[in-house]
């Protein structure tokens, strides 16, 4: 083999690794979620862990000891129960949209992380101040 095969032979090895790595990382970085309403329409997940948005039901929220142990999410059409014991984020409240990472168990999410989304609306401050 001369040195210039060998050569093309290193470049396209450490291309493909490169690419490899590159596909990867956009893969995992594609942030997926489902709604409550078509988490029940695909069975074949109770098992899986998933991740559901949608927002926290008025009234819904559950606490123990002033602690959050756990509230309703609802798309609009369809709501489910979330247990969860960790940490909320700051925004966390009701009518508040989240994202939800856990699995079923039963009718129940067991939530391991929620995490809230930031309003989209832009409410102007007082007049006068900057």
């Amino acid at each position: 083999m001369t040195a210039s095969s060998k050569l093309l032979v290193g470049l396209a090895v450490i291309v493909t690794a490169i690419a490899a790595v590159a596909y990867s990382g956009i893969r995992s970085a594609v942030v997926y979620y489902l709604t409550p309403t078509e988490l029940a329409a695909r069975p074949e997940l109770a098992q899986a862990t998933v991740r559901l948005a949608g927002r926290v039901v008025a009234g819904s929220v559950r606490r123990v000891e002033g602690k959050v142990t756990g509230f309703r999410l609802s798309d609009g059409t369809t709501a489910l129960d979330v247990r969860y014991n960790g940490p909320l984020p700051d925004l966390f409240a009701e009518r508040r949209e989240v994202l939800v990472e856990g699995r079923m168990e039963g009718a129940t999410l067991e939530a391991t992380r929620v995490m809230t989304t930031h309003p989209t609306e832009y409410k102007e401050g007082s007049p006068g101040r900057r």
